[in-house]
């Protein structure tokens, strides 16, 4: 804790009442010749950066998108702090022309994408081979769907589905 009048509140911490505390738990750093007080977390929670891969569960497919809910940042186990929901683009799914979102990408679908913008809003792209669904269920009995070449297929009820299919479907731990 310090004083208003001796350090002034920077990152990781806040002022109530003339007093600068600490808003989690990290170790303080006091810059005496700006005269800011400063926390550096001890565990910090990831944040979205340009050019990081996440995976993704898309939540609604339109025509001209897919809105998604970014779950995770491959390589990093820990939560994700702020806005976790993005958009991908009709443009931004494939390197092929791409007619309608929605019949590539579909709710409840798991993607992996890649960060293309962090401000003001979340925006991601699937284009690349190893972009795209890694984990899928089948429309009509939600079942999972297994890779069959270009194709998903369920083996449950023989129904083939198709996707923009990352080149590691069903290989992905996340």
């Amino acid at each position: 804790m310090a004083e208003v009048e001796e350090f002034i509140p920077g990152e990781g911490t806040y002022e109530e009442e003339g007093k600068v505390f600490s808003s989690y738990y990290g170790e303080l750093e006091l810059d005496h010749e700006e005269k800011v007080a400063k926390v550096v977390a001890k565990h910090q929670m990831t944040t979205l950066n340009l050019g990081d891969f996440v995976f993704c569960t898309v939540s609604d497919a339109r025509a001209s998108m897919a809105i998604c809910e970014v779950v995770a940042v491959e390589g990093k186990k820990r939560e994700i702090a702020g806005d976790t929901n993005g958009t991908i683009h009709v443009s931004k799914i494939s390197n092929d022309y791409v007619q309608d979102a929605g019949r590539e990408l579909r709710p409840s679908d798991i993607i992996r994408a890649k960060v293309i913008q962090v401000k003001p809003s979340i925006q991601l792209s699937t284009v690349g081979p190893h972009l795209g669904v890694v984990k899928a269920l089948c429309r009509k009995c939600r079942k999972p769907l297994v890779k069959a070449e270009k194709d998903l297929y369920c083996p449950s009820c023989e129904r083939h589905d198709h996707r923009k299919i990352a080149d590691d479907y069903a290989d992905v731990d996340y």
